[in-house]
């Protein structure tokens, strides 16, 4: 069986040796001169992974190929759609241009299946009709956001349908698809077979009456539309029937020897991500199946064998090919990136959901069409951003979509920056307004904007508007400036290696740092007693805006580009189509004290304005929507199973005691890749010491709630039996869930519930088992098991 470390993803840097500052080739004491752009004696070099030993992510001597999953053609994207995909992209892609990489980043919106087909029918057009007007809207929305495509394509071309016909007849001829006749649900009185999405029915694991006929939405059990209970046709409301009918299907398992041998090699090579590695390996783990590639449907690609005339590839066999499709449409020399494997690095952003079809289908059409195909190097995903504790939902109007970000009144860069600053790498996040409110005012108006303003507003009424002239640097500007280089080189690190989020925080440091000193070398002081100095000071911090424009311009493209306006395209990179002079400075530049003593620097401006709470609390009813059920809270808590339930090992990092109740213990917890807090009532019960390093099971989703003071973030599970003995239940590995025999564990995301709505869903042990109902949860595979109290509730 194929091997994939498990320590994959925790490569730190790859390897790179970022973070070397030069510290050790400037002793304190030191001195230097600066001035005219000459960047005197400071050490380390100005940033930039790949400098020391060891390897970094990005190859340096290939070409980069980035996509993002391609949206869906039939609704309008959502904030968790934006972050997970495009946006993350778009982060990367910028960095890769500032490095001088050869770039291309591409996406489009994926045009055929039955949603579309179904969308055609809700608003009476025709399936092309809805692409055409969604994919508009979804042209207007990253435009406005400031994603960089280089080109923004969709899947409905006669290129695309070249493409996927060919790569569907590589597979053949090698004898990779196969022929099977399946039983299927026929609508007789639309006299027409029925495709996944054009039938619903009652979930047989959940028992959730709306799923549709290829995944339970509530349970997130993958279905086929025979095995749903109770199922109606979507096209007449009809019960429809049994019938059989000839497939093709791609034979998984004849590949799976040579996809697995690449997959242990890609997966260590590309760096991927922990949920990229989990996902793959639960996959191969299970044993792959064949899977079936048609459909019968009228809107998508024709498949070019005789006798099936009229039938369509299935939407996951053609949308990745998309991603090649659309790379032909933009460019005339498209097979140098997508046939050139030796010379191209191809990067992948998406959510988790997604993982499957981009580690082992897509990547399988490929290898087994013979034809020499780009291969993934490294995937990037998320989980999912949850909105003010729940869902985002378009029919309830909850939450904020994208055309909602365009006309909120908030800028594109200030929702780039909370959603990189809030992106859900190793957990689900929340968007919330409060926090949305704070981050914008304390981070962005607070550090960023103010020392860009003060700096540049002091330079213009204390200098005559020009960068002062650079004097001796002092031991203090030395130590200062090398500690920002080293800050700058874990940046790049970051970035490099593909962390977006934890690239952002060094930013955020770097700008603190630079705003300490300001303050402790008080301009305003010396300006009057020594004027000199003052210039030094004032050259120094001239500099730090300058590198801030550089570091923040994958992240806030507009803001880098008015940084570059006023110091006349010396602060980093504009964005396409958000004004000001294109910059000649790259990556490299940053961390040099390059800017010209005596240049004019342009009128400052106000980069970002605080958001008063009056607003934040406008915004939040604003994309409240409603329940949309017309029940009452307490009609709906009645209705919550266990599959609303998150149960998730963690293990126990520390434990300490209570600092206002004597029987609570507060222990720190590693969920994935995020640290929660649970407040337990097991002092007087466990000892300390027996907790620690446990692997407990974590009601994950549950809604925090302040215990005498102390916010909890989750609940432990333990077995009470009936004397009062208390037993702590234990899992496998940190990340696993808990599911119920006979299902899967399942990815969807769940939403928050209270302590009262979960104590509704009865968990209790019987001989050892942990029982819902008469149901056992299961962990990795095996029963879930008290080894100690053998009867008695879970709670």
């Amino acid at each position: 069986m194929v091997q994939i470390t498990d320590d994959s993803n925790a490569h730190g840097c790859c390897g790179c040796a970022c973070g070397s500052s030069g510290k050790e080739e400037a002793a304190a004491g030191e001195a230097g001169s600066v001035g005219g752009g000459a960047s005197g004696s400071v050490g380390g070099s100005g940033g930039g992974s790949g400098n020391g030993e060891g390897k970094t992510q990005t190859p340096a001597d290939k070409r980069i190929l980035i996509t993002s999953a391609l949206p869906y053609v039939n609704n309008v994207p959502h904030l968790g759609n934006i972050v997970g995909c495009v946006l993350s992209a778009d982060v990367y892609a910028r960095y890769c241009r500032l490095k001088g990489y050869e770039t291309l980043y591409i996406c489009g919106t994926d045009e055929y299946g039955t949603a579309t087909e179904i969308k055609a029918r809700e608003e009476g057009l025709t399936p092309k009709e809805i692409c055409d007007k969604y994919h508009a809207i979804h042209k207007g929305v990253y435009e406005w956001f400031g994603i960089s495509f280089d080109y923004f394509g969709r899947t409905s071309t006669p290129k695309h349908a070249e493409i996927t016909q060919s790569i569907f007849m590589g597979l053949y001829d090698n004898g990779y698809i196969e022929e099977e006749e399946v039983e299927q649900l026929y609508d007789a009185e639309a006299k027409m077979f029925l495709a996944d999405r054009y039938v619903e029915g009652t979930c047989p694991k959940c028992s959730y009456e709306g799923a549709r006929g290829d995944q339970c939405e509530k349970c997130g059990t993958l279905l086929s539309p025979t095995e749903l209970l109770n199922p109606v046709s979507k096209v007449t409301k009809s019960t429809p029937i049994k019938k059989k009918t000839k497939h093709l299907f791609i034979s998984l398992p004849k590949i799976e020897g040579e996809l697995k041998e690449w997959i242990a090699k890609a997966s260590v090579e590309g760096c991927w991500d922990e949920n990229a590695v989990a996902i793959t390996k639960g996959w191969l783990n299970e044993g792959l199946r064949k899977r079936a590639i048609t459909r019968d449907l009228e809107w998508g690609v024709p498949v070019p064998l005789e006798g099936f005339e009229g039938k369509k590839f299935y939407v996951w066999f053609d949308a990745p090919i998309g991603y090649i499709s659309i790379t032909a449409n933009c460019v005339p020399d498209w097979e140098k990136w997508w046939k050139n494997p030796d010379d191209v690095a191809l990067y992948q952003f998406m959510g988790k959901d997604n993982v499957p079809f981009h580690t082992v289908v897509f990547p399988s059409s490929l290898i087994g069409s013979r034809q020499g195909w780009t291969l993934l190097h490294h995937i990037s995903t998320t989980e999912f951003l949850n909105y003010e504790g729940g869902k985002f939902s378009k029919s309830r109007n909850t939450g904020v979509f994208g055309n909602g970000a365009m006309e909120s009144g908030v800028s594109a860069d200030v929702w780039r920056y909370y959603l990189i600053r809030n992106r859900p790498e190793n957990a689900d996040t929340n968007f919330a307004w409060q926090d949305f409110g704070e981050k914008n005012n304390n981070e962005l108006v607070a550090n960023l904007g103010n020392l860009v303003n003060r700096t540049l507003v002091f330079i213009k009424n204390n200098f005559e508007g020009r960068v002062p002239p650079g004097g001796e640097l002092t031991p203090g500007d030395i130590v200062f400036l090398n500690s920002q280089k080293e800050v700058i080189s874990q940046v790049d690190c970051a970035l490099d290696s593909v962390k977006l989020k934890e690239g952002l925080q060094h930013i955020l440091e770097f700008c603190k740092n630079a705003n300490r000193y300001f303050q402790e070398n008080a301009p305003w002081v010396l300006v009057k007693e020594d004027r000199e100095r003052a210039a030094t000071v004032l050259y120094v911090l001239a500099n730090q805006v300058r590198d801030i424009g550089i570091l923040c311009s994958p992240y806030l493209p507009e803001t880098s580009a008015k940084i570059a306006g006023m110091l006349n395209g010396k602060g980093g990179e504009p964005a396409p189509g958000c004004g000001g002079g294109e910059s000649s400075c790259g990556w490299e530049e940053a961390g040099k004290l390059g800017l010209d003593s005596g240049s004019a620097i342009g009128e400052p401006q106000i980069l970002f304005r605080k958001i008063e709470d009056k607003e934040i609390a406008q915004l939040k009813e604003r994309f409240s929507g409603g329940s949309g059920s017309g029940e009452s809270k307490d009609a709906a808590e009645k209705k919550v199973g266990f599959s609303d339930l998150d149960l998730e090992v963690g293990e126990v990092l520390s434990v300490e005691n209570h600092p206002d109740a004597d029987r609570l213990y507060v222990e720190k917890v590693r969920m994935g890749g995020e640290e929660i807090q649970v407040v337990s009532g097991l002092a007087g019960e466990v000892e300390k010491e027996e907790l620690l390093g446990k692997k407990v099971i974590i009601v994950k989703n549950l809604a925090p709630a302040k215990l005498r003071g102390v916010e909890s973030q989750g609940m432990l599970l333990v077995v009470e039996g009936k004397e009062g003995e208390v037993e702590v239940l234990e899992g496998t590995a940190v990340g696993d869930k808990i599911y119920l025999e006979g299902e899967s564990p399942g990815s969807a995301q769940k939403k928050q519930i209270t302590f009262k709505e979960f104590s509704k869903v009865k968990l209790s042990a019987k001989g050892g088992s942990i029982l819902h109902g008469e149901k056992k949860l299961m962990c990795a595979g095996s029963e879930l098991k008290a080894s100690k109290v053998q009867d008695g509730k879970v709670c």
